[in-house]
């Protein structure tokens, strides 16, 4: 698995992009990577975001959403991939409505094939799964990959503006002429830090936080993915002291 400061290196994120991320999963939001072709990165960047979940939130991958048992101990619900193909941790047509429904218990965290939010809601919303769109709505955070030129990037972000309607606005975009990121201040950190369990700090001082350590595990050049872990286990010890 790739590290944040490999995506780093690579071009793929930013640092303030990727503080950006850390800091939303630090306020409990859901998350989906999304791209139209096959071998872009979702998944990388899924496992990326993974790594920003604090240390005690178990992470359960969902093969048979109607068997998930409720419990009171903090969890992400993991789909690898919202398609219908017969591998592991693949859902698809009324299981995946059932996984999105999964948001009412905790966290959940997906890749799908889609290159905007368009594409997520006829495939998620439509005959094929038919989820129920507040369920959609839910979803915090959607990310999407493109490859071009030899390069892999983090070409958009959207948040969701948490209520009943669908509704998502973009907070970041990669700009392809320059390969330079632009990130715009959100709404969701907000949100977020209003309603769930994350002090009430506010959300530029979050994002800086988060963007701080971002920076020096680049420095340090922490590339395994363990030392990551680590990494934001003590960030989580230093400023989600409950989480």
């Amino acid at each position: 698995m790739l590290s944040v400061v490999d995506l780093i290196e690579d071009g793929t994120v930013d640092v303030p992009t990727a503080g950006y991320l850390l800091a939303a999963v630090a306020n409990d939001a859901s998350f989906l990577t999304a791209a139209g072709p096959g071998g872009v990165g979702k998944s990388t960047l899924l496992g990326c975001l993974l790594s920003f979940l604090p240390l005690g939130e178990r992470i359960v991958t969902v093969t048979d959403p109607a068997s998930v048992r409720q419990s009171g101990d903090r969890r992400c619900f993991l789909c690898h991939e919202i398609g219908s193909g017969h591998w592991y941790g693949y859902l698809w047509g009324r299981q995946a409505a059932q996984f999105f429904a999964l948001r009412r218990h905790g966290r959940i965290a997906a890749a799908i094939h889609a290159d905007t939010v368009e594409q997520i809601e006829d495939q998620v919303l439509g005959p094929q799964i038919g989820a129920d769109p507040g369920d959609l709505a839910a979803v915090d955070l959607v990310a999407f990959m493109v490859h071009q030129r030899g390069l892999r990037r983090v070409s958009a972000i959207f948040e969701a503006d948490g209520g009943e309607e669908l509704t998502y606005r973009q907070v970041a975009e990669w700009r392809a002429s320059s390969d330079d990121f632009g990130l715009l201040e959100s709404a969701l950190l907000t949100r977020l830090i209003a309603t769930g369990p994350a002090p009430q700090v506010p959300a530029q001082t979050q994002a800086a936080n988060a963007s701080e350590l971002i920076e020096k595990l680049v420095a340090d050049a922490v590339y395994l993915m363990e030392d990551v872990m680590a990494a934001v286990a003590g960030f989580y010890d230093q400023h989600y002291p409950d989480r």
